[in-house]
């Protein structure tokens, strides 16, 4: 009975040891708000935040109150872009306010560190920072016309060419995010560090654009 007693204490504090090792595996979505901004000031534009979408796979290594997590997401941005074209484009000379939507879906890689404020068995307060890559896999642009005088029309082509995005970008994140059980929760701002999008636009001459997101995210961790 002794030696039986051993072995359960053995094979307990080997699973505890190695619940410490092993990393939590899990998978997260949420909503992601999108806006753009250049260093270009003569640049006249507004953009619009427009809700995304995001979901993936993480692995989040324990040591001590810290962590790493290294994450694949599939990250789908939208934002939407306002701006007056000249010279003026319509048969009585009226400057044309364009509205443009631009979607885009990338594979992102964020590689974040972590630390618990917070850490007990029931519930993590955690605060993270760290880089993100950005591949580009498809993006679209859709295009409505308003003249001055009112007048609302489409079309399928405008100044901003999808050949002038970067399939690549680079982001840094910055976050909270609070654990209960097996569900996560965070909040996190992505700043863009690289230029989503360089190029002519109307008579603004060449603008470089980047891009900032607002992500809310819900999450279940399998281990």
């Amino acid at each position: 009975m002794r030696k039986g007693l051993l072995i359960i204490i053995s094979v307990f504090i080997g699973t505890v040891a190695m619940a410490q090792v092993l990393p939590n595996i899990g998978i997260r979505g949420g909503l992601t708000a999108s806006s753009l901004n250049t260093t270009n000031a003569s640049a006249n534009f507004d953009s619009e935040n427009v809700l995304g979408y995001q979901g993936g796979i993480f692995a989040r290594i324990n040591i001590g109150k810290f962590y790493i997590q290294p994450e694949l997401i599939y990250n789908h941005r939208s934002t939407k872009l306002e701006y007056e074209i000249e010279p003026l484009i319509d048969l009585e000379e009226q400057s044309v306010g364009v509205h443009s939507e631009i979607g885009i879906g990338t594979f992102d890689i964020p590689v974040l560190l972590g630390f618990k404020i917070i850490k007990t068995k029931l519930l993590n307060l955690r605060v993270f920072i760290g880089p993100e890559i950005s591949f580009a896999t498809n993006k679209n642009i859709t295009y409505d016309y308003t003249t001055s005088d009112g007048e609302e029309f489409e079309g399928q082509e405008g100044e901003i060419s999808l050949d002038d995005f970067n399939k690549t970008t680079w982001y840094m994140q910055a976050g909270a995010g609070i654990d209960v059980l097996l569900f996560t929760f965070d909040i996190r701002y992505e700043k863009g560090l690289s230029d989503l999008f360089e190029g002519e636009v109307g008579d603004m001459g060449t603008i470089n654009l980047k891009n900032n997101v607002w992500v809310f995210t819900l999450g279940l961790k399998f281990l």
